[in-house]
């Protein structure tokens, strides 16, 4: 058994006693190291390997997870229907920026395409029990939405307590898209979406990324109707850039559909007989 100092008496808590324990590592970490009361050499050691094994574990600088693969959406059993599941295993995109061990921004995103506004049109009428024209006045309004602009719903968080607002034209982080023909555009406008609105909730029964410190944002860009116009979609894949002083974290879409209306290729006229000689 191994003692520790009692630094207030002798015996068990009596002046200079010790005490017993069973791991006094355990003890030592548990009351903070206190004062006349130290873990073993040996022990210390052991409890820095283990530490070390963690830190190697958890992959450096970054998290212990790949966040590309999604991590931050629920299983499958929290999904509440396949179609829903479907749409954010395409669309849903994370990244993040680890200094030091520690969070500088984890960013997660999901795009609000024809399925998102669909979907969530249907849950609205389904949950509100809203008649069919409601339904058909709020679906026009999305397709309205789609056609012309690019809307992201942008998830943050800092690692702590009082995160930015990146509504604010003093916020640390700077936000650009990058679409489809190479150019960078800024946000046309950063709506801070709240907790009490539809699109939290919505979002929440399907993502585990929303907390107390985390912030959700709407991020609407402007974009040409290319279908309208006749116009090809860019050979470039749709990135989401967050940049600061701190660093940089990209989510990127390479699914053209995602943020255009494109039109089927139309079918080829069969060819004509060739006349025999």
């Amino acid at each position: 058994m191994t003692t520790c100092r009692n630094p207030h008496g002798a015996g068990p808590g009596a002046p200079g006693g010790t005490l017993p324990t069973e791991g006094a590592a355990a003890l030592a970490l548990a009351a903070g190291h206190p004062r006349g009361c130290r873990a073993p050499r040996r022990a210390r050691g052991a409890v820095l390997v283990a530490a070390l094994a963690l830190i190697l574990a958890a992959g450096g600088c970054s998290t212990g997870h790949p966040r590309e693969k999604g991590v931050g959406l629920k299983t499958l059993l929290h999904y509440r229907d396949p179609a829903t599941a479907q749409y954010f295993r395409n669309s849903y995109r994370s990244a993040n920026l680890y200094v030091d061990f520690r969070p500088e921004l984890v960013a997660d995103a999901i795009v609000q395409d024809r399925t998102y506004r669909r979907l969530y049109v249907e849950m609205l009428a389904r949950q509100l029990l809203l008649p069919k024209a409601e339904q058909a006045r709020l679906q026009a309004e999305q397709d309205q939405a789609f056609a012309t602009g690019i809307s992201i719903l942008l998830f943050t968080y800092e690692g702590k307590r009082d995160p930015s607002d990146l509504t604010r034209s003093n916020a640390p982080w700077r936000i650009f898209l990058r679409d489809d023909d190479g150019q960078l555009q800024t946000p046309a406008a950063i709506t801070r979406i709240k907790e009490n609105s539809p699109t939290y909730q919505y979002i929440d029964g399907y993502f585990r990324g929303l907390d107390r410190w985390s912030r959700v944002y709407r991020l609407d860009f402007p974009k040409l109707s290319k279908g309208r116009l006749g116009q090809t979609v860019g050979p470039h894949p749709v990135e989401l850039i967050v940049t600061g002083v701190r660093g940089t974290v990209t989510l990127r879409w390479a699914q053209p559909g995602l943020f255009y209306a494109v039109p089927a290729a139309p079918a080829q006229a069969p060819a004509a007989p060739v006349a025999k000689p």
